[in-house]
């Protein structure tokens, strides 16, 4: 289970790295630019269940550099349960990102719904 988890955060990363590839930017900063797309309601509630969003950028660039080279241990996302979060949280956000780029329409209350079904599902 960890390594599909390890998996789809890298290949969520990649898919953002990848959509911004043609912009100069390091990985911290094409995720901000990401986020900061995202309609405003959705960044709302993204900094409501991770807290400072800049931090969790941090995490999740950390975690990213971690799993792909190793370094920044101290600084990455180990504990699995909070790496599924984690990769639950910005999936969830790449997934509304894709949509909102395709044009379309995103049904809030029912997205909104599968968004609290992330954050209260639990891993064992």
């Amino acid at each position: 289970m960890i390594l599909s988890i390890i998996h789809k955060v890298l290949n969520r990363i990649l898919g953002i790295e990848s959509y911004f590839r043609n912009e100069r930017l390091t990985l911290r900063d094409k995720i901000n630019k990401f986020i900061e797309e995202l309609p405003e309601s959705y960044r709302e509630l993204l900094s409501e269940h991770v807290g400072n969003t800049d931090d969790w950028i941090g995490k999740l660039v950390s975690t990213r550099v971690f799993l792909t080279h190793g370094d920044r241990e101290n600084m990455a996302v180990s504990n699995p349960y909070k790496l599924v979060q984690m990769t639950k949280k910005f999936g969830f956000m790449v997934r509304i990102f894709i949509l909102q780029k395709l044009g379309i329409t995103i049904d809030k209350p029912k997205i909104l719904n599968k968004f609290k079904n992330v954050l209260t599902t639990h891993y064992y």
